[in-house]
Parts: structure tokens; sequence; C-alpha cells
């Protein structure tokens, strides 16, 4: 006899390149309370079993396209350090999409959710490349000490790309990577052509998050949830949780990769 079993799931997870775009298919380490996840032949790492909705999962006519949602907090790591680890919320369950209701795309339930990882100072580059590494450390005069989780948004000077996100790792160090510049590009000197461009570099120091490197724990950071503090900033506040640094530019070229360091005042 043949026993036939349907199960919902409550959706997947996408894990992403940010420089490249292309999913992970590596094995990562994904800590999530609460949920039981399975990784599947492609890479999606499936939302199986999420505590206390197992009805959820045995409903199908009847399933709820608005079900009480939990925002659940998780964190993934990548046991070849190659990525940096970050936290990551997924609002469970995932909307259903029916013909009385209007879902979003990337809320729909079978819309995997795509997480960006963001890479670490040990990443491969390819020769095409335009990198920076960048260290970021504490301006107190006494020995060099790193600062960790830093957001630094650096912005090229080149048409058609726009601001480029990472992280400051444990040991304050950041790779920034610019995939798309050029090998020449238009210059105003005699010349008319140049390789270099200029890189706009901002820091964002959150205080829930940003550590100095010597510190006895490190928290591993959300970097939307760093944006999203970000945006809501009040420039009024006389003491704020959250401060901007200007870095200044640097100048890269496709193919290359140079060293820069950025001292700030902390806290």
């Amino acid at each position: 006899m043949i026993e036939t079993l349907d199960r919902r799931v409550f959706g997947a997870i996408e894990f992403v390149d940010d420089v490249t775009d292309a999913r992970v298919l590596a094995p990562l380490h994904v800590e999530a309370p609460g949920l039981g996840l399975l990784r599947n032949g492609s890479g999606f790492y499936v939302i199986r079993h999420f505590d206390d909705h197992e009805a959820y999962t045995r409903a199908f006519d009847g399933a709820p396209a608005d079900p009480p949602r939990t925002d659940v907090a998780m964190t993934v790591h990548d046991p070849a350090h190659r990525y940096l680890p970050r936290g990551f919320t997924v609002a469970l369950p995932r909307l259903l999409r029916k013909p009385t209701s209007t879902v979003p795309e990337a809320d729909n339930a079978v819309t995997p959710v795509q997480v960006r990882l963001h890479p670490a100072a040990s990443q491969h580059l390819r020769a095409t490349w335009a990198a920076l590494r960048l260290r970021v450390v504490v301006d107190a005069g006494g020995p060099e000490v790193g600062l960790a989780n830093v957001l630094v948004e650096a912005t090229p000077a080149v048409a058609g790309l726009t601001v480029h996100r990472t992280m400051t790792d444990a040991h304050g160090e950041a790779l920034v990577v610019i995939a798309g510049a050029p090998p020449l590009l238009p210059d105003p000197g005699p010349a008319g052509l140049t390789r270099e461009f200029r890189l706009a570099l901002k820091l964002v120091l959150d205080q829930a998050v940003v550590r100095r490197t010597d510190a006895a724990a490190l928290p591993i950071p959300d970097p939307r949830r760093v944006l999203d503090r970000l945006a809501a900033l009040d420039p009024a506040d006389p003491a704020p949780a959250l401060t901007t640094v200007d870095a200044g530019e640097v100048f890269l070229s496709a193919g290359s990769s140079r060293r820069s360091l950025a001292k700030v005042t902390w806290p």
C-alpha cells in the first residue's frame, strides 16, 4: 500500500554572493532557533519546521493567505571563511498568493528569501576586479586597535556603478570589491583616457554592533538593520547611537588591489 503524506514548507532561503550575484552553492552554517532547515541539491535552505506552527504545515485548502507572522532572527557563517558572518531576519510564515489577495513577489511563499553575503578578506579575487583592502582603527594615539562591524559605503565615480556596501571583520578589515569598473575611463587630461577612478568612502558606526577588535565578544551584525537605523537617524539628536564618518577618497583601477587605513574616534 502506498501512503501519501503532504506537508507544506514555510519557504526557502537563498544565499547570494554580493559581488557576483551568484547563488552560494557551498555549504553554509545557518543558526535559526525554532526552525528546521534542510539544504537541497540546488543550494536553497528549505524551512521545513517552525516551532508551534505544525497545524500550518498540514493545511492546504484552508490555509490562511495572511497568517499571523513572526520576525525570526538568524545568523549565517561560512565554514570556509570566504564570506563574512551576518545576521538576517525572515518574517514567517511566508504569504500565500491567492486570487483574492495581493502578495508582493518578494514576500511570496514560493519566492526564496534572498540574503546577500559580503566577501571576507580571504576571498579569491578575479583578475579584472578593482579591490580595496580597508582597515578601520581607533584614533587614540596608542597601539593600533581595529574596529569590527563598521558598515562601509563605497561609491565609485564611474557611470553605471552604484554604492557598494560591506562590513569590517573581526580584525577591523573590509574587502571592498568593484567588479564592473572598465579598464579605461574618460579623462580630461592630455591623454584623454585613464585607468584610475575615484572611490568615495563613508563609514557607519552603529553602537549596537561596532566593537573594538580586542573586545571579549563581538556581535554578529545584520547589515540591513544598520541601514534601517541609519535611515531613521534624527539629525537633531545631540547624542546619536549611530554616527557617520567621511573617510575621504581613494583611487582604484580595474585589475588592481590597494590598501588604505581609516582612523576614527571611538566611542
